[in-house]
């Protein structure tokens, strides 16, 4: 998986060496940062990636922080209004797996991009995903036998 600042960038069609240009901050300081995690970026690594994305440097970390954390509790934030009992079997299912440390960023929602953002086709795909758990659970399970 890409780092991310490096996966902020690409998202912003930017790179480090253009940050480095645009800021003044060195390629080195930003490939420490893209390496460190999240607790450790400094605030002048932010307002530098801020100069080059035109954002603000809050933007940035606000952002930063959605790109890190998992993406189906990000899924599930931005459609509010899907089925409580459905986002909670959803979030029942991820509690064995990130008990156990794996990497549900794997688990996608398929097809996902392919249609009007709804809360319909959101709950749609969130239920395509408990299947994903599911598989994700059986794995773990064979993993503790």
């Amino acid at each position: 998986m890409a780092k991310l600042i490096d996966e902020f960038l690409k998202k912003h069609g930017s790179n480090r060496y253009q940050v480095a240009k645009i800021s003044g901050m060195g390629e080195g300081t930003l490939a420490g940062a893209n390496n460190a995690p999240l607790n450790n970026v400094t605030v002048k690594t932010l307002q530098s990636l801020g100069m080059a994305t035109g954002m603000s440097a809050g933007d940035v970390l606000n952002e930063l922080i959605a790109l890190e954390s998992d993406p189906i509790i990000s899924f599930i934030h931005a459609h509010p209004y899907m089925d409580k009992k459905l986002v909670q079997e959803a979030t029942d299912k991820m509690i064995e797996p990130n008990q156990s440390r794996a990497n549900l960023r794997a688990v996608m929602f398929r097809y996902y991009d392919e249609v009007e953002d709804t809360n319909e086709n959101a709950e749609i795909a969130l239920r395509n995903l408990l299947g994903g758990l599911d598989n994700v659970q059986n794995v773990i399970s064979k993993i503790k036998k």
